[in-house]
């Protein structure tokens, strides 16, 4: 336990406080965009409409910034990790490949809550938006559990270890995600077979997830279990894919 504590440490060391890039991309990045879709591309909106707006776009770019610092960052450190040979020093200490995976997980959380709650911090000082402790908590708690998929996008995506590739894929992944998913603006904007397409992404499902519960104060358990399927099968992707470069040789202890 002792070797997991100091491993999670040194993870949370060297990914935040040595990366300044990631409080520019994962949190300043939505921030604005939050500031500009709220502030200047408003004209003509209703006040009541726009109180909804700034809600609703607040829960988006949350999610959005979870996406960048989820896919991202997790796919770009994971990959550092084995070009760096970091994996292999790991490897020599007593500590399993699951308390790797784990260790970076829990730092890639932390990471996640923290622009959350900034998110959440602008929207509230900014634009006023009025939640209750209770329920800014429960948002903020159901996204951080609702972005796990998203790690283990990245995860995923960092098992093809050539750095050109794996910004492709991240690009690939991230933006369209964040476009068909309704992040940036909203899904009814789009011809309807996107709108299908869209919904069944894990990111519009937990956007869903986190409106139904602040318009209507209730629990989509629909979205929980689109969401909880995500989980399944890309951690069972990654798993495979692991497993098959393992015994290909691909993949060092």
């Amino acid at each position: 336990m002792t070797n997991y504590l100091f491993q999670t440490k040194m993870n949370f060391k060297r990914i935040v406080l040595r990366n300044k890039a990631f409080f520019f991309f994962d949190m300043l990045l939505p921030i604005i965009f939050y500031l500009l879709y709220t502030k200047i591309l408003t004209t003509g909106i209703p006040t009541k409409a726009l109180a909804a707006w700034n809600e609703d776009y607040l829960i988006s770019m949350m999610i959005y910034s979870c996406m960048l610092g989820g896919v991202i960052t997790t796919s770009n450190t994971l990959l550092d990790d084995q070009t760096s040979h970091f994996k292999l020093f790991v490897s020599l200490k007593p500590i399993s490949k699951f308390q790797y995976y784990s260790s970076m997980a829990l730092v890639f959380i932390f990471l996640n809550l923290i622009s959350s709650i900034l998110i959440c911090l602008v929207g509230i000082f900014v634009n006023h938006v009025n939640l209750s402790m209770h329920l800014l908590v429960t948002l903020i708690g159901i996204n951080i559990l609702g972005t796990i998929p998203l790690i283990l996008i990245g995860a995923l995506i960092a098992l093809v270890k050539k750095p050109n590739t794996v910004n492709l894929l991240n690009n690939l992944v991230v933006f369209p995600l964040a476009i068909i998913s309704g992040l940036w603006w909203p899904i009814q904007v789009m011809p309807n077979w996107l709108q299908k397409i869209g919904k069944t992404t894990p990111t519009y499902q937990l956007s869903n997830l986190e409106q139904t519960l602040l318009h209507k104060g209730f629990i989509n358990w629909y979205a929980i279990i689109n969401i909880s399927i995500w989980l399944v099968v890309i951690a069972l992707l990654f798993l495979i894919l692991s497993k098959v470069q393992k015994q290909k040789g691909i993949v060092s202890e």
